[in-house]
């Protein structure tokens, strides 16, 4: 997935302020109202384009009417890590006339967030009523995972880009006005062709030397070739009707492509693809390692590791270096290593992030109780 980035005016939401969540319009998208920078709230402008992060599981596409799961990433660290709380608002417009035209409905998959309508009350039935349909999702309370989850649902109707506005505030967890920090991103979708693409272990996007599930109808099982940017898939591991495995060259270009899908019996299928330099996802089950010890994870997406590449590793709400390797002997899997920070015993949401790209799943990385 390829965000397209366009850092608008914004509106920071503020978690002692608005512990259940902000009002309407503090999303950062054109025409919300309403700001906490200054006055009584915060100090300090807002951080645009970095520190949060909408992820979609097949990458920045939709189809119609379909409901998908999305994930709300606060990617941007607290100033103190301890303490840390997070909270954020989202909402999906439609590109061309953001101000006016909602992008979708969105509805709550657990406890931890809640949807209003453009006029501050809950959808009914699902939906907004046509005069307040912008509809947005937050917090219901601070959390101190950095993590949401939400079902968004695109207009049935729907034909060009898509745009989600997010916000988040990385709370120091101190209840002051100056120590919280803002992030304000915006990401654009559009429309998918035929075939639809993730990577293993529930990641999403596509990058060089990554291996990635392309999934569709009547897809050949017989002389399958899939092609991504004119490039031959480097290996294709597995071929049914309706899913084929494949590891994508390292020399893919970065950027929109075509991705094309030819075999004996069946009419070629062609969809767009968006490569990028990296798109890390990781396998979820991990090895604890202790305070001071070096851990590896393992996953795909890494980008080109015919050279090392750096990764930041994102864990109990701090930034700590690391590396991603090639792993020996099995194309396609990197391995991340990184010295685990002196933090208590506990699982702490793991992000690791190369080309300033994360991963877009729900994992946890086991800190392990350390030798007296």
């Amino acid at each position: 997935m390829r965000p397209l980035v366009s850092l608008l005016l914004a509106l920071p939401i503020l978690l002692f302020a608005f512990p259940t969540g902000p009002g309407p319009g503090r999303s950062g998208a054109p025409g919300d109202s309403g700001s906490c920078s200054g006055g009584s709230c915060h100090f300090g402008a807002p951080r645009r384009g970095e520190g949060a992060a909408v992820y979609l599981p097949f990458g920045a596409f939709y189809t119609p009417g379909v409901p998908q799961r999305i994930l709300i990433h606060a990617t941007g660290l607290s100033a103190e890590p301890v303490t840390a709380r997070f909270g954020f608002q989202v909402s999906p417009r439609m590109a061309g006339r953001p101000q006016s035209d909602s992008g979708g409905t969105l509805r709550s998959l657990g406890p931890d967030t809640w949807v209003q309508c453009a006029n501050a009350r809950p959808p009914v039935d699902g939906a907004c009523p046509n005069e307040w349909q912008i509809a947005s999702a937050q917090h219901t309370r601070p959390s101190r995972d950095p993590v949401w989850e939400l079902e968004w649902t695109p207009p049935a109707g729907a034909s060009g880009p898509i745009a989600f506005y997010v916000a988040v505030n990385a709370a120091n967890g101190l209840a002051d006005q100056a120590g919280d920090r803002i992030f304000l991103n915006s990401m654009q979708v559009e429309r998918a062709g035929p075939l639809a693409v993730r990577q293993p272990f529930g990641g999403g996007g596509a990058s060089p030397n990554a291996w990635v599930e392309i999934h569709g109808t009547n897809l050949p099982t017989a002389g399958t070739r899939v092609c991504a940017g004119g490039r031959d898939a480097a290996v294709i591991s597995f071929t049914s009707p309706t899913q084929i495995n494949a590891l994508l060259p390292a020399e893919l270009e970065i950027g929109p492509q075509i991705l094309e899908v030819t075999g004996r019996g069946v009419e070629p299928t062609r969809s767009p693809i968006v490569i990028q330099s990296a798109s890390p996802s990781l396998y979820s089950e991990m090895t604890g390692a202790r305070p001071g010890e070096t851990a590896v994870i393992y996953g795909t997406g890494c980008g080109d590791l015919r050279e090392p590449r750096a990764a930041d590793v994102r864990v109990a709400n701090l930034s700590v270096p690391g590396m991603a390797y090639a792993s020996p002997g099995i194309p396609g899997l990197c391995q991340i290593h990184f010295d685990v920070p002196e933090v208590s015993p506990n699982l702490y949401t793991i992000h690791v992030c190369i080309d300033g790209v994360c991963n877009g799943q729900r994992v946890q990385f086991p800190v392990l109780v350390g030798i007296e």
